[in-house]
């Protein structure tokens, strides 16, 4: 298991282990390959990240970690502009466990304040309408039904700045004269079309 020490003692450790600390190092994350100079990962306040370099690298300077690569990217974005750019909120949430993770303090409190705002944003938005699917039978059968106080329905028409309301009084099936393709049969059951009977209403 990695051993996790404070950001100072990682540094010195890693800088005594590669030297040089221009030299290129390959991190294999979640079936992905990056590649970074050693002063990124050094300057990057990660213990978690430098001592993965420390303890894991192997003879071609690559080390391998068990996260997620698609996030991973975004860290090493992150590291080399101090940027966050995405404003997706699951994401931007799913980056603050990474970043949680890899023990990246700087970068979690950025990303809360990002959530925070995306969340502000999200509440000012006006709430979409909610749409509501109807089953024609359905309607058609509470028109038959026995019940007291049957549901009943009303059509607002709307044209030219013309307002006309109708009470649906029922819903009829025309077979279509035309010949059904499935039977190539005219007046066929399956070519049944529903039809709204409809009583003007008066509007004031």
């Amino acid at each position: 298991m990695t051993s996790v020490n404070s950001p100072d003692t990682a540094q010195q450790s890693f800088d005594t282990t590669n030297g040089d600390e221009k030299n290129i190092v390959k991190l294999y994350v979640g079936g992905e390959l990056f590649m970074t100079y050693c002063s990124t990962i050094t300057n990057s306040g990660s213990s978690v990240l430098i001592n993965y370099v420390n303890e894991n690298t192997t003879k071609n300077n690559t080390v391998f970690i068990n996260r997620n690569g698609d996030l991973f990217r975004d860290i090493m974005l992150y590291l080399r502009t101090s940027t966050v750019f995405t404003k997706d909120l699951k994401k931007l949430q799913a980056l603050q466990e990474e970043a949680a993770f890899y023990q990246l303090e700087a970068m979690i409190d950025e990303l809360q304040d990002i959530i925070n705002e995306v969340k502000e944003s999200q509440d000012k938005q006006p709430s979409k309408p909610k749409v509501e699917l109807k089953d024609v039978k359905k309607m058609w059968q509470s028109f038959n039904s026995t019940r007291i106080n049957p549901p009943t329905y009303k059509l607002i028409e709307e044209n030219n700045g013309i307002t006309k309301v109708y009470s649906l009084i029922d819903i009829v099936y025309i077979k279509d004269i035309n010949s059904c393709r499935e039977h190539d049969e005219s007046y066929c059951s399956c070519s049944e079309t529903p039809k709204l009977v409809l009583m003007p209403r008066s509007t004031n």
